[in-house]
This record gives structure tokens, sequence and C-alpha cells, in this order.
């Protein structure tokens, strides 16, 4: 290989690793901060499904509880309606 020969492949070896620099600042780094950014959106969202589902879940063991004592109570005050009934 001549001098010249080597000078032209440092000349394009400088000139792609510059290209490939840049390319990386340009466009990599931009894109793994986005990337970065969305996956602590999704996970933040993820909390939140998470605790709205709990909220949700406990809300539904209230009404539970609430539905499996109406028949209780309706039938309590229908018993204590026939006994004044019976007294009045």
């Amino acid at each position: 290989m001549s001098a010249r020969q080597t000078t032209r492949d440092e000349a394009l070896q400088a000139l792609m690793k510059e290209i490939l620099l840049a390319m990386r600042e340009k466009l990599l780094q931009p894109l793994t901060q986005e990337m970065n950014r969305l996956a602590r959106n999704v996970s933040e969202m993820q909390e939140q499904q998470a605790a709205f589902y709990r909220e949700i879940k406990e809300q539904l063991g209230q009404l539970e509880t609430r539905v499996t004592e109406a028949p209780l109570v309706t039938l309590t005050a229908l018993r204590d309606a026939i006994h004044q009934a019976k007294e009045g």
C-alpha cells in the first residue's frame, strides 16, 4: 500500500467515525431517551392501574357485604313489623 492510499484510508475511516458519532448523537441518543421516558410513563400507568384495581376490588367487597346483608335487614324489618301488628 502506498502512503497516499494509507492517508486516503485513514481519512475515510476518520470521516466514517465522525458520521457514526454524529448519528449516535443526533439519532440514537434522542431515541433512547424517548424510549426511557416512555418506559417510565408506562410503569407509572401500570402502578396507577394496579392501585385502581385494588380500590375497585375493595369497593366490590364492600358492595358484596352490603348485598349479602340486605335480605337479612329486610327480613328483620318484616319480622318486627309482623310482631308489632300482632301486638297492636
